[in-house]
């Protein structure tokens, strides 16, 4: 009964991680020109404290999320939460916009340490055979940090202003490193050497894997950073009420994650190339919900259930080939994702600018199936006990 109980207050700890790095990621956008009038600066210099964070993101997950294979997920998660912690700390001190970039840069660091471990903390502590269904509900915080953290941030910032957000979110990263502590086992497998990402990237289908995260998650990324401005200027949407198809993309994400943590899908080749195919479909439908505001609605939310099944398979699946080097595989798979940050609004960019929404979702529809094609014809070499 004890062990039952544990079993689940670590699950929602790993899960609070993810709120906290999620809340991070998304609670500065919103406030951008507060924050910006704050610190007599401009929106676009307060947005490089989001390019710092993405930057120091990848760098981090590259190079440091070997980190927890060699000194175990225990101390790794508490010391990455701390120095998250530090980070916002540092950003509720700032006086000028620079102090920002620094905070968020080191809140980054933390990250780039604090998801891959997560991520392989929740698979090494599940039941065999049970992976997805428990990282289904670890993913569920990315959901809750949509539909939750981001709408009460930007409420105690028109209340109080925007430096209590970041105090509170310090002081709850505190509390989640000392739950880390009393709840992850000691005795987790590692391997007692770093990986380096060189040789992490050499084993068997993980580079392979990690192309088809680029393709897909460049496509997603893409796509996301022109959605809510596509639908303003599309359907003549206030800023509210293009910040509702957000929390219905929550929504759909965090309901296939309970989904997923209830009934624990028997993941193979046909089954991620399938979501994949079905992402791809959802974009290209795009092209005609982008008129009706219902319609608009009924692809978010099956964008949100759809991406939430395909991440959940691809970090399964990587980390079925990472052997005893967990941590180093997924930080190469927080790597790119991070980069795709980058690359999709980089190349989707001009095409939004150009032809509008509808087109930016036509190419990452293409983007998405050509990632399909390429999972089902290469998987049925590289993994053949998936095959079916």
């Amino acid at each position: 009964m004890i062990s039952d109980f544990i079993k689940r207050f670590q699950t929602l700890v790993l899960m609070a991680g993810v709120v906290l790095v999620g809340s991070n990621a998304f609670i500065l956008s919103p406030i951008l020109s507060v924050v910006a009038i704050s610190l007599d600066s401009t929106p676009l210099q307060i947005a490089w404290a989001i390019s710092s964070f993405g930057a120091a993101t990848a760098l981090s997950a590259l190079f440091l999320a070997p980190v927890s294979d060699v000194y175990g997920a225990r101390w790794t998660l508490a010391g990455a939460s701390l120095l998250l912690g530090l980070g916002q700390l540092i950003c509720l001190a700032s006086t000028h916009w620079v102090q920002l970039c620094l905070g968020q840069g080191v809140a980054g660091l933390a990250v780039g340490i604090l998801l891959p471990g997560i991520y392989a903390t929740a698979m090494a502590t599940a039941a065999p055979g049970q992976e997805a269904s428990r990282l289904g509900f670890v993913l569920t915080g990315w959901a809750l940090s949509l539909v939750a953290a981001v709408p009460i941030s930007a409420a105690i910032t028109e209340y109080l202003g925007w430096r209590p957000v970041y105090g509170g979110l310090a002081f709850i990263c505190f509390l989640v490193a000392a739950s880390f502590v009393g709840s992850i086992p000691g005795d987790l497998p590692r391997s007692g050497k770093r990986t380096n990402p060189y040789r992490a990237l050499r084993l068997p289908g993980v580079a392979f894997l990690l192309c088809i995260v680029l393709g897909y998650m460049s496509a997603f990324y893409g796509c996301y950073a022109f959605f809510g401005e596509g639908l303003r200027v599309s359907l003549d949407l206030s800023a509210t009420e293009a910040g509702l198809f957000v929390l219905v993309y929550g929504a759909g994400f965090g309901l296939a994650g309970l989904y997923i943590a209830r009934f624990s899908p028997k993941l193979g080749r046909a089954y991620l190339a399938l979501v994949l195919v079905a992402i791809g479909i959802d974009y290209f439908a795009w092209n005609l919900a982008i008129q009706s505001v219902p319609a608009a609605l009924g692809v978010t939310f099956l964008w949100g259930v759809l991406n939430q099944f395909a991440v959940n398979a691809l970090i399964v699946l990587l980390n079925k080939q990472a052997a005893n080097a967990r941590a180093a595989v997924l930080g190469l798979n927080s790597a790119v994702t991070y980069g795709s940050v980058f690359i999709g609004p980089f190349i989707l960019g001009p095409v939004f600018q150009s032809f509008g929404f509808s087109a930016v979702a036509t190419f990452a529809g293409i983007a998405v199936f050509v990632s399909a094609i390429a999972f089902f014809v290469g998987g049925k070499f590289l993994f053949p006990e998936h095959a079916t």
